[in-house]
């Protein structure tokens, strides 16, 4: 197949480049500049024109694709010439993209650019990938958790378990209901709810039961006291936390938790070296009991207390156990190392995946971990794709990349006219209309603006919403502002809280939201 890539003056020794490294087989590339000097200032019109006067090159090609910027509808042209005319990507580093898609039988549009094409065909593909898994993990799995609600324990689709701290990060029974909500919509499966070792029983009884109640899906408990774990299994928790060889053995009637889910853990005291051993005497003593809803948490240490070790037990344990679910608390990294969750959440997720491991343990007790349920649900979705295709976790519908980006979008400038370096603020005086102050929410995803009148200590209007262009909207339209400086001070701004929004970055007016690393 012979292909001809349309461009520009400006764009074509970079387009001839990237088409010179660009080796699929089966597909021959042609580069066509015509004398336009920007490619996005094409139009079906234009190339109406044009493109008849390059019949030369393009009477030997199977296909023409013109850049995805090109205005209108490119039908007629494709008749004018005898060759289908194709709109292509909008960004010419993803033009490697567009030819393997091409390669593998995607059909590019004459009205619609082929980014919108190519990203529908792999994002419907892949949310295919996880709905089979999903289902099939309904059907090939170790056991259920919960009654009503049923949450499969299985070997092809991962659950997430959101662990929220009664008195840590969360106060009142209210807290742990919208922290366990916003679990669930973030991508959890089941959220425990972890107390203090002097918590008294009945608060344990009481949070669990009306938890439970709220939420309408299983929940499990984490609790030392091995009564109080007993009494909250009895209040109607599906999952106990942290039972080792020692608290099983404190288990005088095991069979009343025979239909809970338990996680076994090595005991505290144990070496390094003896963790798997107390493991594997756990699992033997937790069989014994009758206990059969079983999961195997080898503990993944903190960074530089033991992390690469732990990694090592969790391989040994995955072979100790194949027949066993694995969980991992990935929230003994995130929660401490000060670096930004999003990547760390990503590649704990491919090394779990790469092992094997069926639960996630998660938590998001600090400001920096907030998203980290959202990101690792993110994160195994990518893995699993993946691991269902062979492949890195790469060049999917669905990434992790929230600060950088993949790939190149610009073309570089040229310094045309009269240079003018800014070098210094300006202050532009008070607006005699106000001032704003501006603040994240971000538990509500919103940005919340507040205008004040001179003088006044109470705002007169507060505007609340997540779009910057819609804020600056109801603040033109009630004339909240009069000097242009402050309209740029306001999308300055407003665009910072954006940025934090997403980002999930603590916002503070008239403060720089990163630091110089």
């Amino acid at each position: 197949m012979r292909i001809a890539l349309v461009t520009g003056r400006l764009a074509g020794d970079a387009i001839r480049k990237i088409a010179s490294g660009i080796n699929v087989s089966g597909i021959e590339l042609v580069v066509v500049e015509l004398p336009i000097p920007v490619a996005a200032m094409m139009s079906d019109t234009y190339l109406e024109k044009e493109l008849p006067r390059h019949m030369d090159v393009l009477g030997n090609v199977d296909l023409v694709i013109v850049p995805g910027y090109t205005s209108g509808d490119l039908t007629r042209v494709s008749e004018l010439i005898g060759k289908p005319v194709v709109k292509g990507v909008k960004y010419m580093y993803d033009i490697p993209l567009m030819i393997k898609a091409i390669s593998n039988g995607i059909e590019l549009s004459p009205r619609t650019p082929a980014d919108d094409v190519v990203r529908l065909y792999r994002a419907e593909r892949d949310k295919e990938v996880l709905r089979g898994l999903r289902e099939k993990a309904s059907t090939q799995y170790y056991f259920t958790i919960g009654d009503r609600y049923k949450i499969y324990v299985s070997p092809v689709y991962p659950i997430i378990i959101h662990e929220v701290y009664m008195g840590h990060d969360a106060y009142t029974l209210d807290d742990i209901i919208k922290k366990s909500e916003k679990a669930l919509l973030d991508g959890a499966d089941i959220v425990v709810v972890g107390f203090p070792h002097n918590a008294p029983v009945d608060i344990i009884e009481e949070v669990v039961a009306e938890v439970k109640k709220r939420l309408g899906r299983p929940i499990g408990v984490d609790v030392e006291d091995v009564n109080a774990l007993l009494k909250a299994a009895e209040a109607g928790a599906d999952v106990l936390m942290s039972l080792s060889y020692s608290k099983i053995m404190m288990l005088d009637n095991a069979s009343s938790i025979s239909d809970k889910a338990v996680v076994l853990i090595p005991d505290h005291s144990i070496h390094e070296e003896d963790k798997l051993g107390s493991l594997v005497e756990a699992y033997k003593l937790a069989v014994e009991k009758g206990l059969s809803k079983i999961i195997v948490d080898p503990v993944l240490d903190p960074p530089l207390s033991g992390l690469a070790s732990s990694l090592e037990r969790y391989r040994a344990a995955r072979r100790l156990f194949p027949h066993t679910p694995l969980l991992m608390g990935v929230g003994n990294v995130t929660e401490l190392i000060d670096a930004d969750s999003v990547g760390v959440n990503a590649i704990l997720a491919s090394i779990g995946v790469e092992i094997g491991v069926e639960a996630y343990l998660t938590t998001e007790a600090s400001v920096k971990t907030r998203g980290s349920t959202r990101e690792l649900r993110r994160a195994l979705d990518m893995c699993l794709i993946a691991r269902n295709e062979s492949r890195p976790p790469k060049d999917l519908s669905i990434n992790l990349l929230l600060l950088k980006d993949k790939r190149r979008k610009s073309i570089g400038t040229r310094q045309r006219g009269v240079i003018l370096y800014a070098r210094e603020r300006r202050s532009s005086g008070i607006d005699p209309k106000g001032v704003f102050k501006i603040y994240v929410d971000h538990d509500a995803g919103n940005i919340i603006v507040e205008h004040y009148r001179l003088g006044e200590l109470e705002p007169d209007y507060t505007i609340i919403g997540n779009d910057p262009y819609a804020i600056l909207s109801e603040i033109t339209g009630g004339q909240l502002a009069s000097k242009p400086e402050h309209y740029f001070y306001l999308g300055y701004e407003l665009s910072k809280a954006y940025v934090a929004l997403k980002t999930g970055k603590e916002y503070i007016q008239e403060e720089d939201l990163f630091e110089d690393t």
